[in-house]
């Protein structure tokens, strides 16, 4: 069983793995350690990871990024066309659920992919390159995603998963899993009735900025409080160079590069090779070739004036570090260490601004980088994946997380009972504030009315309850991504009736929980029932209960035992609470199974087809190989073993099948590659295997030889080793390595007659075959050991005295090592 974690990043995406007791970041098929988040869509087939990352300009409106920014986001969300489209080259449409889509062009013809199904083959080529790692299948999982993603986006996540068959573990926070792998191993922590250490984890990212202020203790880390920016990154840092030179290159070479789209792309591409250089040198040259009506544009950039750019971007880094802080009830002083995440934090100028920020009064500094900022992410999620897993044992190390957004729970204030002079009637309940520990759950309590209209007009004498769950207004305070919406889903309760003739209302008890991936569900729902019996009938309702308890443990409602009062004396009667559990139905933003079987079985369609085409490609390759390479042979190391009329019908062959490739052969399938190499192989192949005999002949005939003599040596010296063996035996052992010599010579001479052009006479198979028959029949007689000489009784007074020594050693023996405790 894998266990396997994924940062998935907005600009390549690092896989780690638990193995060989340790954390292993695995590398793709083109031994990068991280692979490019794209997907692009050919005429044919899908190209993914590496693949779709050389085709980003000659397929430009077909290759897709930025999975990760637009996963789960809806196409009305104003972000995704001010922020993310100018990012992204391909054509975004509405999805059928409202999800934002990509429109491309793929198999002949325009087709729409919600951003969750392309994630979705993006993780598939992971699954694929991570399993040829690892050698077994991928199955268990635990995903990163920032902190700022909502309820939507993240079961978007899952869902891209789930088509992938991917059992995931956890959907953890980027700056949760950065904090993981850094607490997990430490030796130096506090006691945990010690003064913690506070961390602040800066995640600068491609796309975002993420703040985590972190205490830790021994075994534990507690996220204290969040914050962010996610519309800073560092492909905002490219976009000011990006926009700067625009500008610069329409006036110096009378260019319009917004008119073009891939002009603008190039350029981006050129900036952040700049930035990148910027980070080590303090200057650097930014060329683009042919950028637009094939004019080469160039400039040197200045570091010094790239960070005079960058200013008001840098400006912007204090607010969610301090919107953290504040979060977290902690002051820069309180701070022990920054630890530094993420490919932008190593631009000088943020290190710069994070220094300032965070002053050492002791001096030196405090921010670190003991992470590595770019897998640090990947090691904790492996990390987390390998903690719930029950494949690892891992050291104990709890994670408490934090909630980023408040959510209350809200119903229909109709259906409420009504309520007491004065009051007013409540619909909404707090049920998971800003900061509430991750994973929680909680008991919570609804009234419903039962009017005896409502109850007759139903078919089964039931009603229901709905219940929905939606970010609070305050979420807007925690920059909660206005276009995703507040809702989060609705859960309808069904089954509630009357459970007696005078009750007016239904009393009923949910389990609310958010659990450790941020999502929020109704776990479970109850009618309750007070019953009034006999202190003697509630004693026989407690044993069945407690047979009950025994058999199936449960999690028990506080609020249900407060409401039964001590046992009663004999005779007295006493009210018993019942529960009836009720069926729920949700509504939420997951894909619901058929649309999941829906987008599995397409998957599965498109990877067929996308592994036809490679095989197709590898058939074809190999059959254009072999032309070449046996037409070379044929006039160099072939030449003697073909005869020359046979040789030029074949030169001819081979040509007539270069031209056949080239020509009515270039779009063939997979089988007619197959049946053309076959033919062309009937010809060669026994020729090879003349050359191969030719060459391998005479090593065989040489071992054959030397063993023959070494046999005949041994058997006729006369040494001591062989005394014991009888002579008739040692005389046959040396007739038949004569015998076996005689053959050689003969084959030999045979093979020495024999034309290079024809099928050998003696092969070399034959020849090794012929030494290990000599094997089996002298092997026995020289390998005969001695007889054993005769033992000598032992004295009675020295077996008394071993055997002490002899059930002492059995003592020891029966001893076995303590079993040890690998982390």
């Amino acid at each position: 069983m894998s266990v396997v974690g994924i940062d998935f990043g907005n600009l390549q995406t690092v896989v780690a793995v638990a193995r060989n007791r340790g954390i292993d970041v695995i590398m793709n098929e083109a031994s990068q350690r991280g692979t490019p988040s794209l997907v692009s869509f050919g005429e044919k087939q899908r190209f993914l990871g590496e693949g779709a990352k050389t085709l980003e300009i000659s397929n430009f409106k077909n290759t897709v990024g930025s999975l990760k920014r637009l996963l789960g986001r809806p196409y009305a969300d104003p972000e995704v066309q001010q922020v993310e489209k100018p990012f992204l080259p391909a054509n975004l449409v509405e999805g059928a659920r409202g999800e934002v889509a990509a429109s491309v062009y793929f198999q002949g013809e325009q087709r729409d992919f919600t951003f969750t199904q392309i994630a979705g083959m993006y993780f598939g080529k992971i699954k694929e390159f991570t399993s040829k790692e690892i050698r077994g299948p991928v199955t268990d999982v635990v995903i990163s995603c920032p902190t700022w993603f909502t309820d939507r986006q993240r079961r978007a996540l899952h869902d891209a998963a789930s088509i992938q068959n991917l059992n995931v573990l956890r959907i953890i926070n980027d700056t949760t899993a950065s904090a993981l792998g850094y607490g997990i191993t430490k030796t130096d922590l506090p006691e945990t009735t010690a003064k913690p250490r506070i961390v602040v984890f800066v995640d600068f990212g491609h796309s975002s900025l993420q703040v985590a202020v972190v205490a830790f203790v021994k075994g534990k880390l507690i996220v204290k409080g969040t914050a962010y920016d996610r519309n800073l990154g560092g492909r905002d840092f490219d976009e000011v160079l990006v926009n700067h030179y625009i500008e610069q290159f329409n006036a110096k070479y009378k260019l319009d590069i917004r008119s073009s789209a891939k002009a603008v792309y190039r350029l981006r591409q050129g900036c952040e090779k700049v930035k990148k250089t910027l980070s080590a040198n303090a200057q650097a040259q930014l060329n683009v070739e042919s950028l637009l009506d094939d004019k080469d544009v160039s400039a040197l950039v200045q570091r010094s004036e790239y960070e005079e750019w960058l200013a008001p971007l840098l400006e912007r880094t204090r607010k969610p570090i301090q919107e953290a802080l504040d979060a977290a009830g902690v002051t820069k002083e309180d701070v022990d260490f920054v630890e530094l995440v993420g490919g932008t934090t190593r631009v000088p100028a943020v290190k710069a601004i994070l220094s300032d920020f965070f002053p050492n009064p002791e001096g030196g500094s405090k921010l670190s980088t003991t992470l590595n900022q770019d897998e640090a992410v990947s090691r904790g999620c492996a990390l987390q994946c390998a903690m719930i897993s029950p494949v690892f044992k891992v050291r104990d190390f709890a994670v408490q997380d934090w909630n980023t957004y408040p959510i209350e729970l809200s119903w229909d204030a109709s259906l409420a009972p009504a309520p007491k002079s004065g009051e007013a009637v409540e619909t909404t309940m707090d049920a998971f504030p800003v900061g509430n520990q991750v994973p929680s759950a909680k008991i919570l309590t609804f009234y419903r009315t039962l009017a005896d209209a409502e109850i007759n007009a139903s078919s089964d004498k039931t009603v229901t309850l709905d219940i929905s769950a939606d970010y609070a207004e305050s979420a807007a305070q925690r920059n909660h991504p206005v276009g995703t919406g507040k809702h989060i889903g609705r859960w309808t309760l069904k089954g509630i009736r009357k459970l007696a003739a005078s009750d007016e209302k239904a009393t009923i008890k949910i389990k609310a929980k958010l659990d450790g991936n941020l999502i929020t569900s109704i776990e479970s729902a109850s009618q309750i029932e007070e019953v009034v019996v006999s202190a003697e009938e509630k004693k026989e309702d407690e044993k069945k209960e407690d047979a009950k308890d025994e058999a199936t443990p449960m999690e028990t409602d506080d609020a249900a035992k407060d409401s039964t009062s001590p046992t009663a004396p004999e005779g007295k009667t006493k009210k018993v609470v019942k529960k009836h559990d009720l069926v729920i139905l949700s509504n939420t933003y997951s894909a619901n199974p058929e649309q999941l079987a829906t987008w599995q079985a397409e998957e599965g369609a498109m990877h067929a087809a996308d592994r036809l085409i490679i095989d197709t490609a590898e058939k074809r390759n190999a059959l254009e190989e072999y032309v070449y390479e046996t037409r070379s042979k044929l006039d160099m190391a072939w030449s003697e073993f073909v005869a020359d009329a046979d040789r030029s019908a074949f030169q001819k062959q081979l040509n007539g099948m270069e031209d056949w490739l080239y020509g009515e052969g270039e779009d063939e399938t997979k089988s007619v590659y197959v049946e053309k190499l076959a033919e062309l192989k009937k010809v060669g192949d026994p020729i090879a295997k003349r050359y191969a005999e030719a060459e391998e002949r005479p090593r065989a005939e040489k071992t054959l030889r030397e063993y023959i003599n070494s046999v005949i040596v041994q058997a006729s010296a006369g040494d001591d080793r062989y005394a014991h063996i009888p002579k008739a035996d040692l005389d046959k052992v040396i007739s038949d390595s004569q015998a076996k010599l005689n053959w050689l010579n003969d084959a030999i001479a045979k093979q020495n007659e024999t034309a290079k052009h024809v099928d050998p006479a003696v092969t070399s198979e034959r020849i090794l075959r012929e030494r290990d028959l000599l094997q089996i029949l002298v092997n026995p007689i020289l390998t005969r050991p001695k007889p054993a000489p005769k033992k000598e009784e032992p004295k009675k007074e020295e077996e008394k005295k071993e055997e002490p020594k002899k059930e002492k050693k059995e003592e020891e023996h029966q001893k076995t090592p303590e079993d040890m405790d690998v982390d």
